[in-house]
């Protein structure tokens, strides 16, 4: 299997475990925490969590459960760690046995599904995945940079989140809106979602409070 259809079957599945359930994690106060949360959206058995290779376990952690990889692994790192790219390529191997390259990577990002800006601590565990990369940069600029102000009392203080209306659109490739005015943007968006599932009336008020609430300082 390609890396290519390896990324393309992780985003479907935890986009259709976010749409089945909100509670999908995307950062953990500590490593320690992990196994009781990374499940806790489907209320099933609890995953266990190891390293990645040889890389120290206070930076980088694989959660698993038997099973489907698509949906029973995932590679989580601390805020502060640097070296996630090449982290992420060894979860790969280890979650499906594929020996990836960099290269392989053309047109994705691996990054934090959460921004890592927005950690209180830089000992935080934040979920990677490989994001298209226009999309994933486009949001960085926009969206993410604006939240990440640390006025915010979240970016302070909060230590768990879960996955949201911008984290789904970011890992799905769809492109952010220019801000809270951009009402073709938030269409299209909506319009991106109700082809997943979800309720449109929903799906505006959802965006609209995240979008007016982290720009609020610009």
């Amino acid at each position: 299997m390609s890396l290519h259809a390896i990324i393309a079957r992780r985003q479907r599945a935890l986009i259709a475990s976010w749409v089945r359930s909100p509670l999908v994690q995307v950062q953990v106060e500590s490593p320690g925490a992990l196994p009781g949360l990374v499940f806790i959206s489907d209320a099933g058995e609890a995953g266990m969590a190891s390293g990645v290779g040889r890389r120290d376990e206070r930076n980088v952690a694989m959660v698993t459960r038997a099973g489907d990889p698509d949906t029973q692994a995932s590679c989580w790192v601390a805020a502060r760690y640097s070296g996630y790219r090449s982290a992420y390529l060894a979860f790969i191997r280890e979650a499906y046995g594929v020996r990836a390259t960099s290269a392989e990577l053309a047109g994705f990002d691996v990054d934090h599904l959460l921004n890592r800006a927005r950690s209180p601590q830089d000992s935080t565990f934040i979920r990677i995945e490989a994001i298209p990369a226009a999309a994933n940069q486009d949001w960085g600029r926009l969206f993410e940079k604006a939240a990440s102000d640390p006025r915010f009392y979240a970016n302070q203080q909060r230590e768990r989140r879960t996955m949201s209306w911008v984290i789904c659109a970011k890992l799905a490739g769809q492109a952010p809106p220019n801000g809270p005015g951009d009402q073709a943007g938030i269409n299209r968006l909506v319009q991106y979602f109700v082809s997943i599932g979800l309720d449109a009336a929903e799906a505006r008020d959802g965006l609209n409070s995240m979008l007016s609430f982290a720009y609020k300082f610009r």
